[in-house]
């Protein structure tokens, strides 16, 4: 695989474009509100599961099923590297308790999905879809049962007193389960499914999809920014830990995961579409579970909104030296 540094940095800039248009168009009162949520609800729900099963249909040949397994594992491996670098950050920069989990979490989880996979096959081409769709199944897993644990102590130390909602650790475990019924979850595992069963051909609903994921990647793009127009950015810029997360997010672990990969021989795609997944923005989830376990989530939204500003420099960055190794 040769990665074209110039296209990478060229792309990454036609992505950042829809991302300041997004901004204006909600301080000009386009976006913004219920029609951003209704938009997310789109892209979450219909858009991307549909992107997912498509990407089926992006290659001439499906990985063996010896490969596919050989991706999850190398993902898992990456994970634990990512939890290792978020455990240790955290130490050094001395978090306050309490807050442990939201800074662990931030620099452990990137936005795999809704920005990962759009970017990914902007920068990498459709090709490395495939193989970033597989790479999620195991993020997903962690994210849903490590990332949620990390808020589980806060929650379990405040059960819940009203009638017919149980203790905390009820309600971190329900949240887990259903967070495996979310619709591109559940197109990523059917997708690996069709890929152990040797099946790529979709037929016209594959067609169908292609054409209904196309919407994905503009859609998020214009969410993204509007989405930044909501924050107070003197408000994001006034924490120092929140910088030292951002960078740990988006080069720390991206550069440690690079180390391990590179040094076990993975070959230079797998490891490419690993390590651009370990070097997306902060995933949205970590603010849902700050606000559901009663943490603090200024720490997470101001991680969450340097990292996407940040992203669009880093990632170029990250891709250069991909390229390079």
């Amino acid at each position: 695989m040769s990665l074209d540094i110039g296209g990478v940095i060229s792309q990454m800039e036609v992505v950042s474009l829809p991302i300041v248009l997004g901004y204006v168009l909600h301080r000009l009162g386009v976006l913004g509100g219920e029609f951003d949520h209704k938009l997310t609800t789109l892209v979450l729900n219909i858009a991307l599961p549909c992107t997912v099963l498509s990407s089926l249909s992006t290659v001439d040949a499906l990985p063996g099923r010896g490969e596919t397994l050989r991706v999850v594992l190398l993902m898992a491996v990456a994970m634990v590297v990512s939890w290792l670098v978020a455990v240790a950050a955290s130490r050094v920069m001395r978090v306050p308790r309490g807050v442990e989990g939201a800074y662990r979490f931030a620099m452990m989880f990137g936005n795999a999905g809704f920005i990962g996979f759009p970017v990914i096959s902007s920068v990498l081409g459709d090709g490395a879809l495939l193989l970033a769709v597989i790479a999620s199944v195991p993020g997903n897993i962690f994210m849903f049962t490590v990332g949620a644990g990390m808020f589980r102590a806060r929650d379990l130390a405040q059960p819940d007193i009203e009638a017919g909602h149980g203790t905390g650790r009820a309600r971190k475990l329900a949240s887990a389960l259903a967070s495996f019924k979310t619709p591109t979850i559940i197109a990523s595992m059917t997708a690996l499914v069709l890929i152990l069963a040797g099946v790529r051909d979709l037929g016209v609903a594959g067609s169908a999809m292609s054409v209904v994921g196309q919407m994905s990647t503009p859609a998020a793009l214009l969410i993204v920014g509007s989405s930044l127009a909501q924050y107070n950015p003197l408000e994001m810029v006034g924490n120092p830990r929140a910088y030292f997360a951002a960078a740990f997010r988006l080069l720390g672990i991206p550069l440690a995961c690079l180390t391990v990969l590179g040094l076990a021989g993975v070959d230079r795609m797998v490891r490419s579409v690993i390590v651009l997944e370990c070097a997306m923005p902060v995933a949205t989830n970590g603010t849902l579970y700050c606000m559901q376990s009663g943490m603090d989530a200024t720490p997470m939204m101001q991680i969450t909104f340097l990292s996407v500003v940040g992203s669009i420099l880093t990632i170029p960055v990250v891709s250069v030296l991909l390229g390079a190794c």
